[in-house]
């Protein structure tokens, strides 16, 4: 998807420069895609420890409370993608039962972009939950030194 936006964004840029006019429909794409790349590659990121944190301030402090404050994290992880799982299903099941629109260059229904939210922070709660249930450390790579991001 990225690869596409960045094409549609040479050719739209290219068109008008010549004097042309390119398709209304390149705007909206990009517009979804945008929308759509971080929803689709947060669950990933998450499985392959590649969520962001800050290893300096982990660092600081002694390994028994470290295990304790990422257990901690992770469990805020966990309730926060669980509440951003139930609004954001509501807000697709909405926009499924009100018939919603979303109304650009084309119509399309907006449930079809809104359904990915609850399925990207329910994996990702996926993800930290079982992080927290077989307690692997999330920050930690397969060879035993820290994920450095």
């Amino acid at each position: 998807m990225m690869v596409a936006v960045m094409i549609s964004i040479v050719v739209d840029v290219a068109l008008r420069n010549l004097g042309s006019q390119s398709s209304a429909h390149i705007f909206t794409f990009n517009e979804y895609f945008l929308f759509l790349i971080p929803l689709l590659g947060a669950p990933l990121l998450v499985r392959e420890k590649g969520h962001i944190y800050v290893e300096a301030l982990l660092m600081q402090f002694p390994a028994s409370f470290r295990h304790k404050l990422i257990k901690l994290i992770l469990v805020i992880c966990v309730l926060t993608c669980a509440i951003l799982t139930w609004f954001a299903f509501d807000i697709a099941l909405t926009d499924y039962q009100q018939n919603e629109l979303d109304i650009r260059s084309l119509d399309m229904p907006r449930w079809m972009l809104t359904i990915f939210m609850p399925v990207s922070f329910a994996l990702m709660g996926l993800e930290f939950a079982r992080y927290l249930l077989t307690g692997e450390d999330p920050y930690e790579r397969a060879d035993g030194k820290l994920a450095s991001h």
